[in-house]
Order: structure tokens, then sequence, then C-alpha cells
């Protein structure tokens, strides 16, 4: 998993989860650095640490942390790529082509998830998200995060979950 993500999981429980929750989260992990990329299984460690210290269930803090990823690290890191796109629509168009694509050549080990965004013009977007982490939670927050950035509300619906047979999972966006 990319570094960036540890590095915005740290934040996220500092700003959000408070000091000590972050502290005794991440005792011993190292200084994450965005120009590598780490094992999954420390991610998922890191995580059953969080939702055991914060009392929080899993998808809920995936949910909280990707909420916090969109609109805090990356509307900050990647603004020029927000600034491109007029709405959270454009932006989310653009997610698999370029930005996955950077990364899996950049950072082969990093293995961002497979996502296919499609255009359902007026109906809104349809993104049908594939990886072995299987952390949808997550992505339902980065979603909304976005959102956020741009002041607008998102709807999603998730039709098909890996969670729940599926071979990936399907969200269907809706722009009111």
């Amino acid at each position: 998993m990319h570094g960036l993500i540890f590095a915005s999981f740290r934040d996220y429980l500092l700003t959000e989860q408070g000091a000590d929750i972050a502290h005794d989260v991440t005792d011993g992990e190292p200084q994450y650095t965005l120009s590598e990329a780490y094992p999954d299984e420390q991610f998922l460690a890191l995580l059953e640490r969080a939702c055991a210290r914060t009392g929080l269930a899993l998808d809920d803090l995936l949910f909280e942390f990707g909420v916090f990823t969109a609109a805090t690290t990356f509307a900050r890191l990647y603004s020029i790529l927000f600034k491109h796109s007029a709405t959270a629509r454009d932006f989310l168009l653009t997610v698999e082509t370029p930005i996955h694509d950077v990364v899996r050549e950049a950072l082969p080990d990093a293995r961002p998830p497979k996502l296919a965004v499609t255009d359902l013009g007026e109906d809104g977007l349809e993104i049908v998200y594939a990886s072995p982490r299987r952390i949808c939670a997550m992505l339902r927050g980065l979603v909304e995060g976005t959102g956020r950035v741009y002041g607008e509300t998102i709807r999603l619906e998730e039709p098909e979950c890996m969670h729940h047979g599926a071979e990936a999972c399907r969200f269907v966006l809706r722009f009111p």
C-alpha cells in the first residue's frame, strides 16, 4: 500500500481521534514516507489497533478515514488536480486514469485498487471497485470527502459488495 495512505492515517488519527489514540495506535511504527510502498498487512494491523482503541467498527473507521483523506490530505497535496475539475463528478472521472496509473508506474508495489468509472449521463456515475484489501468503506468515504471539497452532496448506493459475495463492489453515485 502507498506510503501516503499510512501518512494520512496517522494524520487522521491525530486530527480526528486525538494525540493519545494516535500515539497508542502508531507506537513502534516506522516513519512512513510518500515515496515507498508498504505491506497491506501493516495497514490492516493499524486499522485493527485503531478500532480497538477508538471503539469504532471497521467500516465506520474506514469511512471516516476516507472522508478525511479526500477532503484534507488529497485536497492539500493534489490541489492542482482538484482545480482542474469543475465538479466532484468531473474529478471522480479522472481517478483511475491518470491518477492510479501514475501510482502503478511510480510505485508498483503500492498496488492501488482497480476502479472502473463509468459516466451514466444524467443518472450519475458508476464505480466498480476491485481489490484484495476489500476496504470498500474507505472508497465510500473518499467519495463523500471529494464531494465536500467541491461543496457538493453525492448520494451513493452500493448494490453489489465483495463482503456480500460479489466479485467486486459496484457503487452508483448521484449528484442531486
